[in-house]
């Protein structure tokens, strides 16, 4: 009964979240304060009136904790998905065992499970991405016209992390942010692989710069809902197992 109330909690919370990311691109922290306290609070209660090791809950939420903390810190993860993870962590700190996976293998810890297949859910849009800048390629579009200039390894890290688009047709921050700036001349532009999020204010100046500039195409990265690829590596963990590590012990290293 524990791991039912577990799991519907987890996916009511991560279900929530994800809409609101993809609504906002924010999530109020009231709703990580509630479901972590509901979290620790079944934890607590696991230790005390159930046969649960202390240990097998709090290594996982600090493995979560010390992970999330690092990819938030070099600029891999927001503050939403560092509150989602170790919220997650408390909320199921191990595998239920009401479901058994399909493929039968999650790791140890089972909070790397989900952030294993939430990363693979989230670097498939990296190929998605190059399909349509390819699809778009062929049906014409100059994807580097007046970026003759950049290196071609700069080029492909643009053709799997952004789209070109029509510069009318721009959302802007939060949704997207420029991939490209005029230099101080105004005439030519350069690739920018890593935009400054955190910065709308100078996002919008961009977009406004290359629009006086003339510029009718544009470079654009579009901010990811990862707290949609988190639902999804959650319950895919549930269902599926850990795919990198059973591809790992059972094609890899066969």
């Amino acid at each position: 009964m524990i791991d039912v109330v577990r799991v519907l909690l987890s996916v009511a919370m991560l279900g929530y979240a994800s809409w609101s990311d993809l609504r906002t691109r924010e999530v109020a922290d009231r709703l990580w304060l509630a479901f972590g306290s509901l979290g620790l609070t079944i934890d607590l209660y696991g230790v005390v009136k159930g046969p649960m090791n202390p240990l097998s809950m709090t290594i996982p939420i600090l493995i979560a904790t010390a992970l999330s903390f690092i990819l938030g810190y070099i600029g891999l993860f927001g503050g939403a998905d560092f509150k989602a993870f170790v919220v997650l962590a408390l909320l199921t700190p191990y595998a239920p065992l009401i479901v058994f996976p399909i493929l039968g293998v999650t790791s140890v810890v089972f909070p790397l499970t989900v952030f294993s297949n939430s990363a693979l859910a989230g670097a498939s849009i990296a190929l998605v991405a190059l399909i349509k800048n390819l699809v778009a390629a062929r049906r014409g579009m100059q994807l580097f016209r007046n970026h003759e200039s950049e290196s071609a390894w700069k080029k492909f890290i643009i053709l799997i992390s952004g789209m070109k688009v029509n510069i009318d047709a721009v959302r802007g921050p939060p949704f997207q942010y420029p991939l490209e700036c005029p230099t101080e001349g105004g005439i030519d532009r350069k690739l920018v692989l890593m935009p400054d999020v955190e910065d709308d204010e100078a996002a919008t100046k961009t977009f406004q710069a290359l629009r006086d500039a003339g510029v009718t195409e544009v470079w654009v990265s579009h901010t990811l809902p990862f707290l949609v690829f988190i639902t999804f590596g959650f319950i895919s963990s549930l269902l599926i197992g850990d795919i990198a590590l059973w591809t790992l012990t059972h094609i890899i290293f066969r």
